[in-house]
């Protein structure tokens, strides 16, 4: 198992890469399944039923048709009613399906949440892609057409990291907790389906995915086009000394666990750090961590933060507990940034529906110093650090530091973020125009007058442990 960043024995040099791009992390995604030749582990909080979601499970079906053993791992939560679709997946020999924290009877999700709220709130929100326990895929990124540049009408900005050698073995050996947890269990003991079964998924998927008509990520199926890519990614690897950070599965049931939490904590609570850029999607700080970020200001340094402003936010309860942190922030003398819907930095990775999709934040990263990064599904909120499991890689490499400060950097830029300010007792937001033209707003911007009514509503019910 990996170390802290605390910790005196780090991990041995591994290898990574930014996959910052949608296209870029579909295609390692399908790479990955497309070259595996021993096993396939893949860990997800969200698995959607739509283009993208079919598309790779139809390369997760083409592996374990050539031998590959395929282990999925799905949070059942964002899984409810699709028990019969993954039935059909876990009837080849050679994938196995596990539901985590299961809701258990198809029609009586409503009433086991309320008998058992305590239990069935804690969530496995880890996101992991591990090929021949080799490379790996670690991030924010879910399975689903937002995350890929390809939604009709919202799409995430998001980061992944790629990685490569000794820390791939400690991802795997995460995953193997997670998966031999009591927790996770066999999708054969809610459903059956005989093998002829899915054989008929992959017929289906195959007439499904020739049929597909201006979609962007269809590929050669020859082999050297995978090898191809999977090198040219290879060759953007820095060499670093990492450390996986992870929760315990016992923390989904109901152990006190902070784990991840505290190792963040340890890290941005050291003295001489200088300068903190984060990226959190879900940013619901709390007192402590406003008065650690505090810190920067009082060393002569800088931190910035890019959260989701509430035109981009997808969880308006979220953004409601956020807000009542946002005087405090300031007034600490953090660089506070909210992204802006039609953020120009995103136009870039949406693959279809350019200039009708609107832009939302779902990045979980930092970097300390441009030395240290953090990248993994730990959002700064209550729930990632109290009722979630999480993980993510840190790593130390002054190489890899630019690159995420660089894309970190570019969401700070006044055409793709808001900066907030405080005038006259009054939060003001400041960005470019649509022209390029600065402006400064007083009131929540692009939004409704009933989603802001919803937000300040929302932010007055004690409700932020839940989020």
């Amino acid at each position: 198992m990996s170390q802290t960043p605390s910790g005196s024995t780090p991990t041995p040099v591994s290898y990574f890469s930014l996959v910052a791009d949608s296209d870029q992390a579909f295609t390692l995604r399908v790479t990955l399944a497309r070259l595996a030749q021993r096993t396939l582990d893949v860990q997800y909080y969200i698995w959607d039923d739509d283009t993208t979601g079919k598309l790779l499970i139809y390369r997760l079906l083409e592996a374990a048709r050539r031998g590959v053993k395929v282990r999925m791992l799905l949070d059942h939560a964002n899984q409810l009613g699709r028990d019969v679709k993954w039935a059909a997946l876990d009837a080849h020999p050679n994938i196995e399906v596990r539901l985590f924290n299961p809701f258990k009877g198809r029609y009586k999700y409503f009433l086991q949440w309320l008998y058992h709220a305590p239990l069935l709130n804690h969530r496995m929100h880890n996101k992991a892609w591990i090929m021949d326990g080799e490379r790996a895929l670690v991030g924010g990124r879910n399975i689903a057409d937002h995350y890929f540049g390809v939604n009709a009408s919202t799409n995430f900005r998001d980061l992944d990291l790629y990685a490569q050698g000794a820390i791939v073995a400690d991802t795997r050996t995460a995953f193997d907790a997670f998966w031999e947890s009591p927790l996770a269990v066999p999708m054969k003991s809610y459903r059956r389906r005989t093998e002829a079964t899915a054989e008929r998924v992959w017929r289906w998927l195959g007439r499904w995915r020739t049929s597909l008509k201006g979609y962007p990520y269809l590929f050669p199926q020859h082999e050297a086009f995978f090898t191809e890519y999977l090198s040219k990614q290879e060759q953007q690897c820095v060499q670093a000394p990492a450390a996986l950070l992870f929760d315990s599965p016992d923390k989904a049931s109901g152990a006190k666990q902070t784990l991840m939490g505290e190792q963040l904590a340890r890290l941005l609570g050291r003295k001489d750090h200088r300068e903190l850029l984060m990226e959190a999607s879900y940013f619901i700080p709390g007192d402590a961590f406003v008065e650690a970020l505090a810190g920067f200001r009082q060393r002569g340094g800088r931190a910035a933060v890019l959260t989701n402003s509430l035109a981009t936010n997808d969880v308006i309860a979220a953004h409601g507990a956020y807000s009542r942190y946002r005087p405090g922030l300031l007034a600490a003398g953090v660089e506070l940034h909210e992204l802006q819907p039609n953020a120009r930095a995103l136009r870039r990775q949406v693959r279809l529906f350019k200039g009708r999709s609107q832009a939302s934040l779902h990045t979980k990263a930092m970097v300390l110093d441009r030395r240290e990064v953090f990248v993994g599904s730990f959002n700064i909120d209550p729930r990632s650090v109290h009722l979630n499991t999480e993980m993510g890689y840190y790593v130390a490499s002054a190489e890899l530091g630019q690159q995420v400060a660089a894309f970190i950097e570019e969401g700070l830029a006044p055409e793709n973020s808001f900066r907030l300010s405080r005038e006259d007792g009054k939060l003001a937001w400041a960005a470019d125009g649509e022209e390029g033209v600065p402006e400064v707003l007083y009131r929540e911007p692009r939004v409704s007058v009933v989603r802001w009514l919803a937000a300040w509503l929302l932010a007055r019910l004690p409700i932020e442990r839940f989020l």
